[in-house]
């Protein structure tokens, strides 16, 4: 059955599927310039679907993603 438990999950799987083979393009040199580029700009795709999914359900957000120093993570304390 879906969840947005089962989508995280494959979400975060094809991050680190695309990561591997962004090492390989480079070590291949591959068109390298290009190919990562393309597969960095999928990637921040998946991360914008990610980032809704920790909107509807904010326990599945990775706990680097909670501390208050990453990038984009002001509370609203700050100015």
């Amino acid at each position: 059955m879906a969840s947005l438990d089962h989508l995280e999950e494959l979400l975060m799987r094809a991050g680190k599927l695309l990561d591997e083979a962004a090492r390989e393009i480079r070590d291949l040199q591959f068109n390298a310039s290009t190919n990562i580029k393309v597969i960095g700009e999928a990637m921040c795709k998946i991360f914008d679907v990610r980032g809704e999914i920790y909107e509807l359900r904010p326990d599945l957000k990775p706990d680097y993603l909670k501390d208050p120093s990453w990038p984009n993570n002001e509370s609203d304390d700050d100015p």
